[in-house]
């Protein structure tokens, strides 16, 4: 019934299961709300383990609630910093879109933002945003050899298969990877650093969506729904880890030179 939970492990086939699951993380995820417009969104974080997440939104005007949305989620390990960026939300669907551009960069990107509700209305003032992002893979294939970076909306690269704005096709080298398993269902899952030049993204896929053996320095094509949580003071400063070694030693020295 919705292929992008078949991302993080989980099999949802039937309204039924689509429901229960609503229903699950309704009663088990951490709460937040916002208000908006005369209305209430409810947020529910299901957090399974592994940084894995089901998000699901009730909408709450006058009389009416409803569950508004359900969805799979990943925190990213890396951050990425957005601007310029614009908001656009969809209250009754329970759904909010960030379109941005990496910093300094003419690299863009569009994605499902899972926080809104956590985040609250002062966490969207400043002109740059830090966010973790990452791709939630429908396909995945290892190419070997030198292949052309990409980073597309997949209603370009293949609008038969796009279902989804923020859908996107993509093509990078293989920094690292790591095995996980969702503790929910013991579904298998790789969680993937890529270079696509202009940006570095971070991409789960399930292993049965996996062609080919995944290898540091090859290639991965794949087709993924994007998503990311926007990250507030007190989160960027609780994921400081020391300096990251996979830069030139030089490049720490340049931020000191004087100005003349």
């Amino acid at each position: 019934m919705n292929p992008t939970f078949e991302t993080i492990g989980l099999e949802v086939s039937s309204e039924k299961a689509f429901n229960y699951l609503a229903e699950r993380a309704g009663d088990q995820g951490e709460a937040s709300q916002l208000t908006r417009r005369g209305a209430v969104l409810h947020g529910r974080c299901w957090k399974l383990g592994e940084g894995l997440e089901v998000w699901t939104v009730l909408y709450e005007s006058g009389s009416d609630v409803f569950y508004a949305d359900c969805r799979p989620g990943f925190r990213a390990r890396y951050t990425q910093t957005i601007a310029p960026w614009a908001l656009t939300e969809y209250d009754e669907e329970g759904e909010a879109v960030i379109h941005g551009y990496r910093e300094g960069t003419d690299c863009e990107v569009l994605f499902e933002l899972q926080n809104l509700t956590e985040v609250g209305p002062g966490g969207f003032g400043a002109q740059e945003l830090h966010i973790g992002l990452c791709g939630l893979a429908y396909r995945a294939r290892v190419r070997r050899g030198k292949v052309k970076t990409l980073w597309t909306p997949l209603e370009k690269a293949a609008p038969a298969r796009a279902a989804h704005e923020n859908d996107w096709s993509l093509c990078g080298r293989i920094i690292a990877f790591k095995p996980l398993r969702n503790p929910l269902s013991g579904g298998e899952l790789f969680w993937i650093h890529l270079d696509l030049e202009r940006i570095k993204l971070e991409v789960l896929v399930n292993r049965r969506a996996l062609r080919g053996q995944l290898a540091v320095g090859a290639f991965l094509e794949a087709e993924v729904w994007l998503q990311g949580h926007v990250l507030d003071e007190h989160a960027l400063r609780s994921r400081y880890e020391g300096v990251d070694h996979s830069y030139d030693h030089a490049s720490f020295w340049s931020a000191l030179r004087k100005k003349n």
